[in-house]
């Protein structure tokens, strides 16, 4: 509508002319009017530390993400430059071009869920101009991947494919399981039996706890503990709402003193770590592995987010990093990060090494609750 139009209307609605004129609000959810355009993310430039040959390297992202990246590869001081060309914000749709102006050799792109599509953009078409591009992908425990560049008709194509354990890793890693579980339930008879007796003569049966866990691939299975609480433990844990919310609150666990589930003698077990002994016929059956992330019961997956699938592409452990870093003494969510950093980098020697750490771990009692 022109202006003379415009003020047409206004005079012949002062006339009283009203059904002539129809004058529209336009309000959130307004008939007629055009919806408001949404506003482009604003991402964070910043200069990092010359590379190799005094490569001029950026990163460019989130601010949060951005700061990950200068906390491990370092950021430029000021030496000179202005501060304009060490930091920057700049709207989404001015991103390509401010960054080529900046002539780097280096770009370090780190995604996140807000903008993603557009940052992988930028990567794409820092890639064309002949730079070399880093696709950062941000979070704990991210799987470390294998890189391919093929073509898809004129197109350039980036695979990405999560690295897995090699086939010889996997039989000697099995291998090793069935031999110490073998092992160590031979060695360990006569205390299983003596344990067996006394939780049977303290508090009756059934000696063995069974509890269903999730396993790998997200299998559920049965894990096996003796009995270190009283027979109907799930029923007291569900019957008060308030004790299952320090229950969940507390890592899926509560202070043993606090916790009117666990026997006297549950107590000893506990403290020893002798009531976990059983899990290694779950190792011999092939639910369990001596070292990997402690099973998580189904309601524990939600607390790993997204990186659940992650966490359950490996076998649960009867030990692993998680257990030797403190146990109980570490919360979620830093028991998650340990966990995922774990399965990311898992290798034989790593299990080796948590084995060997888990005996002073147990004799110490560290982060037994």
């Amino acid at each position: 509508m022109s202006p003379r139009d415009t003020g047409r209307g206004v005079a012949e609605l002062a006339r009283g002319r009203t059904d002539e004129v129809t004058i529209e609000l336009g309000g959130g959810n307004g008939h007629g009017a055009p919806p408001l355009a949404e506003t482009p993310p604003t991402f964070v430039v910043v200069r990092l530390t010359d590379g190799p040959g005094r490569t001029r390297r950026y990163a460019v992202g989130a601010p949060e993400a951005v700061q990950g990246l200068e906390a491990l590869l370092g950021a430029m001081r000021a030496n000179g430059h202005r501060a304009v060309d060490l930091r920057a914000e700049v709207d989404a749709n001015e991103l390509v071009p401010y960054v080529r102006a900046l002539a780097p050799d280096d770009v370090y792109v780190a995604l996140d869920a807000d903008g993603d599509d557009l940052l992988a953009a930028l990567g794409a078409r820092m890639l064309m101009d002949g730079l070399a591009v880093h696709l950062v992908v941000p979070g704990f425990g991210a799987p470390s991947v294998q890189a391919t560049v093929g073509r898809i008709g004129a197109h350039t194509c980036i695979s990405l494919r999560a690295t897995t354990e090699g086939r010889v890793a996997a039989v000697v890693r099995r291998a090793a399981d069935l031999v110490g579980a073998a092992l160590l339930l031979a060695l360990f008879a006569p205390l299983l039996a003596v344990v067996a007796a006394l939780v049977w003569w303290t508090t009756g049966t059934p000696v063995i706890y069974a509890h269903e866990r999730v396993g790998r691939y997200g299998k559920r299975f049965t894990v096996y503990k003796f009995r270190s609480m009283v027979p109907d433990a799930e029923q007291i844990l569900r019957r008060s709402p308030e004790v299952y919310r320090r229950y969940v609150a507390a890592n899926y666990k509560l202070p043993q003193d606090e916790d009117p589930r666990i026997t006297r003698f549950g107590r000893l077990l506990r403290r020893t770590s002798i009531d976990e002994l059983p899990q290694l016929w779950n190792v011999l059956r092939g639910d369990m592995s001596l070292v990997g992330p402690r099973p998580v019961v189904p309601d524990e997956v939600r607390e790993y987010g997204d990186y659940g699938g992650l966490l359950l592409r490996v076998r649960p452990g009867l030990t692993g990093a998680w257990q030797v870093a403190g146990r109980s003494l570490i919360a979620y969510p830093e028991r998650a990060r340990i966990d995922l950093e774990y399965v990311a980098t898992r290798s034989v020697p790593d299990d080796v090494r948590i084995l060997f750490r888990t005996v002073p771990a147990v004799l110490l009692r560290r982060g037994v609750v």
